[in-house]
């Protein structure tokens, strides 16, 4: 089957008078890729129980310049005539490299400090910390609870081995199960929760409000196993074929973004109003929309390490999170961050950890704090310092919140 793709996708690329439409190849890619992704085993759970390690590293900053933004229409109903192509912006190149150090103190260089304790002193050294409480890691029913993720309010969302969902509070305490199954693509908000639903080799969005009402908020389906995005009440993901869409809470089915055609990228972070998607198999660039006006505020070149594909290429495994304030991603071994107002200078960490076999490396992004999990091993980055903090668990940002693991069970953090 792959060979045939091969040569149906070798025959498209050959220019003819009756070419069919350019955006036809790329859709073949899509397809292929998503295939091949679904193959993949889900994530594993973190590994748990480990003492974790402080790591000071040197802090790379590389220049660099804004860019300048554009526009495409992104309503979500179809326009009377097509939307006129974006003009492409590109950056310049980096300026050379600036290395300075950042120099553990003395209680930084002590790895006897238990793992939980360690990342609340750091809290408390970095931030103000307005409360912490206890999140217990097994449910009302005495099931083992895995975090997966965390909202902007507080609330944790996890599974149980078997794949039940639950949920604790701002206030912690025990989680109760919430009655529906999910292994991925769960989220949270104020008033609602959203999770991935498996239908064989299929998968759907779902979207349930605090009244038990529920609905498929996927326009064409989820990718399964894939990542959601919530943020100020927007829900985004990609569908089957690994096109972005967006959905205003579980109102109505959400919008599939096709406002520069079949070649806009897929979602790689969000940060409410605007989604970032990365195109790297025709334009190879990374862009920013707004989901509220349907407009591309920015594009950038592609982050440093993530390479342009081609369709005959395997699937890099990068990652990125967004804040109002920041964009982070890890490639190449490289997790890297620069403030978004002006796209640069760039910071730069080197000796991020390859993801466990079958799991898929993920990061969240608070106001502060950046987090990278990798399947075994988390860090829980300060961008505006550079220093981050190395833990064999799952650690978790959103908003002014931290979810990390100490001894049997979990802390979760609130900060001001």
């Amino acid at each position: 089957m792959d060979n045939l793709e091969h040569r149906l996708a070798a025959l498209l690329s050959e220019s003819s008078p009756g070419d069919p439409p350019p955006g036809l190849a790329d859709r073949i890619h899509r397809a292929v890729a998503t295939r091949r992704r679904f193959r993949r085993a889900l994530a594993v759970a973190a590994a748990a129980g480990a003492a974790a390690i402080l790591v000071a590293v040197p802090l790379a900053v590389r220049g660099g310049n804004g860019d300048a933004a554009t526009t495409a229409n992104l309503s979500p109903t179809p326009a009377s005539t097509p939307p006129s192509e974006p003009t492409m912006t590109v950056s310049t190149r980096p300026k050379p490299t600036i290395t300075k150090s950042v120099t553990p103190t003395p209680d930084q260089a002590n790895v006897n400090i238990p793992a939980g304790l360690r990342i609340e002193q750091a809290l408390r050294r970095l931030l103000n910390v307005a409360s912490v409480v206890d999140v217990e890691n097994r449910t009302a029913r005495g099931e083992p609870f895995t975090p997966a993720a965390l909202g902007v309010d507080g609330t944790v969302l996890g599974t149980t081995p078997d794949g039940q969902v639950a949920e604790a509070g701002a206030s912690g305490g025990t989680p109760k199960e919430l009655g529906f199954p999910a292994r991925s693509g769960l989220g949270t908000s104020t008033d609602f929760r959203t999770w991935t639903e498996l239908h064989g080799s299929s998968a759907a969005q779902q979207c349930r409000t605090a009244d038990g009402s529920t609905r498929t908020i996927s326009p064409q389906g989820s990718e399964p196993g894939g990542r959601v995005w919530v943020d100020g009440g927007v829900i985004v993901g990609n569908d089957a074929m690994r096109q972005p869409w967006a959905a205003k809470g579980c109102a109505q089915v959400g919008t599939s973004v096709k406002a520069m055609g079949p070649a806009s990228g897929v979602v790689v972070a969000f940060s409410y109003p605007h989604l970032f998607t990365a195109d790297q198999a025709n334009d190879k660039v990374l862009r920013i929309l707004d989901v509220e006006t349907g407009k591309v505020t920015a594009e950038h070149p592609l982050p440093e390490g993530v390479r342009a594909q081609n369709m005959d290429d395997s699937d890099q495994k990068w990652c990125a999170a967004a804040s109002g304030k920041w964009f982070a991603w890890v490639a190449d071994g490289m997790l890297r961050w620069m403030p978004r107002d002006s796209w640069g200078p760039m910071s730069t960490l080197p000796g991020v950890p390859t993801p466990t076999q079958g799991a898929s490396p993920w990061m969240t992004a608070g106001n502060r704090l950046i987090t990278y999990n990798t399947g075994a091993t988390s860090f829980l980055l300060d961008p505006v310092t550079g220093t981050r903090y190395k833990s064999p668990v799952v650690m978790l940002a959103a908003g002014d919140w931290l979810l990390w693991q100490k001894g049997d069970g979990y802390r979760l953090a609130n900060f001001r």
